[in-house]
């Protein structure tokens, strides 16, 4: 058992020193997707025919060069399209993930119902790399707990994650569990940052940020919209362009 786990240690030292070496010398496709992967400078998804040719470009970069790739979060609607149209791959596994233990909602249905997910990412890795579901939800998605949080009073969380430089790309489903709790999803490239920082954009006393145990179920309640202010939005785009954000779709 133990000459397996150094076997697995080893196989996976591998991919990281592939990827990290292909990140220079592969297309602009796959370096947007190496770019989700180690910083918070990560592609931005627009028309749905964009996305899909995006995600075919990632779904044949896993295929041939054994690695792991990650989409920004995306609306329900387009990550039904691409589900429904990656899910007979044979070549790579493409694993929808949500954060927080959370499940598909049912096909055209507005309402997210208890221990169902909005927004999404997929994980996308050759299929002999035995990826699953709950790994790349562990590793592809980070939950945080917001306690001490004025709801009311606040600034919504889009705008506030995006006053901290926080790209939207990178931000799942927003929770209010109670009038002074909120629990989010974000990608792990930028939980530090939110940790570090969100806190001084919200009102409140005491206000507390931290990360929830991966086991841990996302608590049901309202979601916020995923929409900025047009003064943030406008500031958002001259920073993406200001630091050479990479368009994906």
């Amino acid at each position: 058992q133990k000459q397996s786990k150094m076997v697995t240690m080893s196989v996976w030292s591998c991919i990281a020193v592939i990827s990290i070496a292909l990140t220079d010398t592969t297309s602009c496709a796959f370096q947007s997707t190496t770019t989700v992967r180690q910083s918070s400078r990560t592609p931005t998804a627009t028309s749905l025919h964009g996305i899909m040719e995006a995600v075919e470009s990632l779904a044949a970069e896993a295929a041939d060069t054994w690695s792991i790739q990650a989409t920004p979060f995306l609306e329900p609607a387009d990550a039904s399209k691409i589900e429904e149209k990656f899910q007979d791959r044979g070549d790579v596994l493409c694993l929808r993930v949500f954060g927080g233990r959370r499940l598909s909602p049912e096909p055209d249905n507005n309402t997210v119902k208890p221990g169902e997910g909005r927004r999404s990412r997929f994980v996308i890795a050759h299929a002999d790399l035995g990826m699953d579901a709950m790994t790349a939800e562990e590793e592809y998605c980070t939950v945080v707990r917001c306690e001490n949080v004025n709801v009311a009073s606040s600034n919504t969380f889009p705008n506030a994650l995006a006053s901290i430089g926080v790209h939207l790309d990178n931000v799942g489903d927003i929770v209010i569990e109670d009038s002074n709790t909120v629990c989010f999803v974000v990608t792990p490239e930028v939980t530090k940052q939110c940790l570090r920082l969100l806190s001084k954009e919200l009102v409140g006393t005491g206000v507390s940020l931290s990360v929830v145990d991966s086991h841990e179920f996302m608590p049901h309640g309202e979601m916020q919209e995923m929409k900025l202010s047009r003064v943030l939005e406008r500031q958002m785009e001259r920073k993406k362009l200001d630091a050479g954000y990479v368009q994906f779709g």
